[in-house]
């Protein structure tokens, strides 16, 4: 291993431990989505799959 591989591995861990208390804040305290911004998020994401499934096939 070289040292740039090295030194993303320590970043990527700092990281990962610097954002992990946040995010387990967000998901305890955090807004709850009603079911249609679930199904509009769906959809999005959908028709983000669809739109690459697409772009894939004309190739």
């Amino acid at each position: 291993m070289d040292w740039m591989k090295i030194g993303s591995a320590i970043l990527l861990t700092m990281f990962i431990f610097m954002v992990f208390p946040r995010v387990r804040q967000e998901l305890k305290h955090g807004k709850k989505g009603s079911q249609q911004e679930w199904m509009g998020a769906l959809a999005l994401l959908g028709g983000v799959a669809l739109f690459v499934w697409l772009l894939m096939q004309s190739v």
